[in-house]
């Protein structure tokens, strides 16, 4: 597909699954991405061995199984969501929610981001540092398994987008109870 702007009007539209001939008062636009979008996009399509994305076509990306992607309307002021696996293609007045998760041993904000949204079953490792009643520090690794448990047809589907990192503030919650529950006993306990 192609995105192309009327020029007497300055109306922005998609045309796709047909051939297309521009009319003489139309023109081909060119969709521009934020840079972390466009990285994203050419790691996917790296795989599969494409050159630079052309900005005139349509931007598609694949959702993966098991997976949605938030795709918010500036025009409308609405976003929709895309559940996997399935063709995401962007309207022009359309662009891709970025999700920035935390990562790493102990976990770190903003190390993965990713345009989909894994709905698990997955696990996630943290290493927390404890204290204990009588001043000894002990670094435990935790390990949890989580699931978004989600109906699609739900109306509140939009509330899994609604935590912008699920990780971070899931390993934070857990290591304070943790804490609280080493600091009380000491170590020879």
């Amino acid at each position: 597909g192609i995105y192309v702007r009327d020029i007497k009007t300055g109306r922005v539209r998609s045309v796709s699954a047909e051939s297309y001939l521009l009319k003489p008062y139309e023109e081909l636009w060119s969709k521009e991405l934020t840079q972390v979008v466009e990285e994203l996009l050419a790691k996917e399509s790296s795989v599969k061995g494409r050159a630079q994305r052309d900005q005139t076509r349509v931007v598609v990306y694949k959702a993966p199984h098991n997976t949605c992607v938030q795709i918010y309307d500036y025009k409308e002021k609405k976003a929709r969501i895309v559940w996997g696996p399935d063709l995401v293609m962007l309207g022009p007045d359309e662009q891709f929610t970025v999700l920035s998760l935390s990562g790493d041993k102990p976990k770190r904000p903003h190390v993965i981001k990713s345009l989909a949204l894994q709905l698990g079953p997955d696990f996630m490792t943290d290493i927390v540092i404890v204290e204990t009643a009588d001043h000894a520090r002990l670094s435990l690794k935790l390990s949890y398994n989580w699931l978004f448990e989600v109906d699609s047809n739900s109306k509140d589907v939009d509330k899994i987008f609604s935590v912008p990192d699920f990780v971070g503030d899931a390993c934070k919650a857990i290591a304070s109870r943790v804490r609280g529950a080493v600091a009380g006993h000491s170590f020879d306990e």
